[in-house]
């Protein structure tokens, strides 16, 4: 039933050229998506992390709209999309969102928890993912968390529904999560304009995840086929910079990236050197590709 809204939906979508339009949404069942679609060619679908929206991206869409059909979206629950925040959940969503506009396969690039969703959804559906970029990413299901970390993170809805999202903003911001090198007080206004838009509903709202889709465990990393992309700033957490190790020493076809003078938001800090990094990937996979594809013919 889900799927047949869905798709009924899309007809409506596609009536014109889905590649022109700009802001729209999309009935998933659970929650409706809003999602920005621009430029041609092969596609590459950007996933905002944690607390953000799809405005993450905006000094990426002008750089790849150029080359590539840029989709970006608003995870449900977050930006101006609704629903609830379910990690296990979204992949689903997304396929949902990629089969109304028609869109068979394409590049993914997660940050943070976009990360994990776009791990997620490459473990599920190997075969529409054309690359894989995990850029400061969820580690593995069974990665050894720092006690801290886990107690960082499971006090958040308590201080936010005692004390406010402002509290857990402060909480946040004098943790060892290293946004960028100190004195980038541009990133630091950035992400707080990012935080004012966070309606922090996961935290004052929380609901269990579905476990619809599980994010893949350290073993089952080497099962991923498809070419991949570990990006992190230098600055970058040590939790996170280690489970960017882990994914470097198990995905089979891996490269790594680290992006200097940056931290877990390198694509603002060093917008740059991230997309330049971005960019020679894809060229390395879409070579690959044709070299394939030329040999196939002979």
């Amino acid at each position: 039933m889900r799927r047949m809204i869905v798709l009924v939906t899309a007809l409506a979508l596609l009536g014109g050229n889905a590649v022109a339009q700009k802001t729209r949404s999309l009935n998933v069942g659970d929650a409706v998506i809003n999602y920005e679609l621009t430029g041609r060619g092969r596609t590459v679908v950007f996933i905002h992390g944690w607390t953000h929206n799809k405005s993450v991206w905006d000094d990426q869409v002008p750089v790849f709209s150029k080359r590539y059909r840029v989709l970006r979206y608003d995870s449900p629950g977050f930006g101006s999309s609704t629903g609830f925040a379910d990690a296990s959940a979204e992949p689903l969503d997304l396929l949902i969102l990629l089969e109304a506009l028609r869109i068979d396969h394409a590049y993914f690039v997660g940050h943070s928890r976009g990360g994990g969703i776009a791990l997620r959804f490459a473990a599920a559906y190997p075969e529409k993912v054309d690359g894989l970029v995990l850029y400061g990413a969820t580690p593995p299901a069974d990665f050894p968390s720092p006690p801290e970390v886990g107690q960082l993170f499971g006090s958040l809805p308590g201080v936010a529904k005692q004390f406010g999202l402002d509290s857990v903003w402060k909480l946040l911001m004098t943790t060892e999560i290293a946004w960028a090198p100190p004195g980038r007080t541009d990133v630091s206004e950035r992400l707080r304009k990012l935080w004012a838009s966070y309606s922090g509903k996961d935290l004052l709202d929380p609901h269990p995840e579905s476990g619809k889709v599980p994010l893949p465990n350290i073993a089952r990393l080497s099962s991923l086929r498809m070419p991949t992309l570990v990006i992190i700033g230098d600055h970058e957490m040590p939790f996170i910079a280690a489970a960017a190790d882990t994914f470097a020493h198990r995905i089979p076809n891996v490269k790594k990236v680290v992006i200097p003078n940056a931290g877990h938001a390198a694509h603002f800090a060093q917008p740059t050197t991230f997309n330049g990094a971005l960019l020679d990937f894809f060229n390395d996979v879409d070579r690959t590709k044709k070299d394939v594809e030329r040999k196939k013919k002979r």
